[in-house]
């Protein structure tokens, strides 16, 4: 029964991590945005919320997908999250702002933001595939 809880626990770590960093980061990144304003610091805490719906929806099923035949820092596996990073942005944008979907694309923070995402999140998995040896 032991070998059922070792990869869910891989999942479920990989994802509290990947969302304390990308809220810290960029929570951070407003932080000094601002002028150092105390109540940027709350960011961190909403990006992270975010960051959870995101990658509950989109990665999970994505590292599930591609555990099937681990490879740690793989960088195919970092191309593929990237991708799937810019889909998942591209189609929450897309709900939210249909008539302007493709404004999204001209934005450089976006792509940034999108890259560090994936980044986050294929260096935290390849840390537990590694820790978990699964």
């Amino acid at each position: 029964m032991l070998w059922l809880y070792k990869p869910l626990g891989s999942y479920a770590y990989t994802l509290v991590f990947s969302n304390l960093s990308y809220g810290l980061i960029f929570g951070l990144y407003m932080f000094v945005y601002s002028a150092f304003m105390a109540i940027a610091l709350i960011t961190i805490g909403i990006i992270a919320f975010y960051s959870f719906i995101t990658y509950l929806l989109f990665a999970i099923p994505l590292q599930k997908l591609l555990r099937r035949r681990p490879r740690k820092f793989s960088l195919i596996n970092l191309l593929i999250y990237a991708a799937v990073a810019f889909l998942a942005v591209f189609f929450f944008w897309f709900v939210d702002y249909p008539s302007n979907a493709l404004t999204v694309f001209r934005s450089f923070g976006y792509y940034i933001m999108r890259i560090i995402a994936a980044l986050i999140y294929w260096f935290w998995d390849s840390i537990f595939l590694r820790i978990y040896n699964i």
